[in-house]
């Protein structure tokens, strides 16, 4: 499979997780509603019980903007959290632990020397680089919105499982998306 085949993947499974968020917010408006409509219903008895009317438009269209305004909010305060601590906040929350330029561990000196020589390559300063300790996986992350915010993540695993020449490719890789702004 070539590059442009796994970049039509990628596009077509992003249009699905964003279905899917649709669905939930759906879901839980309506979910939202019937409760509150059954609760302004319960009230009744006997034949204006059955005679009840169970279309609220103004109620449906509270519990509307009230969902999408409470998950408007919290996603605006999310963004602004991780826009303020940049990159750095990701990778903390990611449990991520910073590595020391002065490391004496040998996988992660070796994780520093490879971020320092493609940083100098590159001619941009040298990103922090965290380490996720507790994934044992293959993986590696490029967060922050700008260049000067960018952090360099790595689980435990890539660390110890890659050689040198293979880490180097993803950092590489990492360096490109820093470029290309698409952390």
């Amino acid at each position: 499979m070539d590059f442009f085949q796994n970049q039509d993947k990628a596009r077509t499974k992003t249009k699905v997780l964003v279905f899917y968020f649709g669905l939930a917010i759906s879901s839980m408006i309506i979910l939202i509603y019937i409760v509150i409509a059954c609760a302004l219903n319960a009230n009744s008895s006997g034949k204006q019980a059955i005679e009840a009317n169970w279309f609220h438009p103004e109620v449906l269209l509270f519990v509307t903007i009230g969902v999408t305004s409470v998950v408007g909010l919290a996603s605006l305060f999310k963004v602004s959290e991780i826009r303020r601590g940049g990159g750095e906040q990701v990778a903390s929350m990611l449990g991520g632990r910073r590595i020391s330029s002065a490391t004496t561990d040998q996988h992660e000196r070796v994780v520093m020397n490879v971020v320092e020589e493609m940083a100098l390559a590159s001619g941009v300063p040298v990103p922090p680089v965290y380490v996720l300790d507790q994934e044992p996986g293959i993986n590696a992350f490029a967060a922050g919105f700008t260049p000067n915010d960018a952090v360099i993540g790595v689980n435990r695993g890539t660390i110890e499982i890659m050689n040198r020449s293979k880490l180097q490719g993803v950092i590489a890789h990492e360096f490109s998306h820093i470029f290309n702004g698409d952390m």
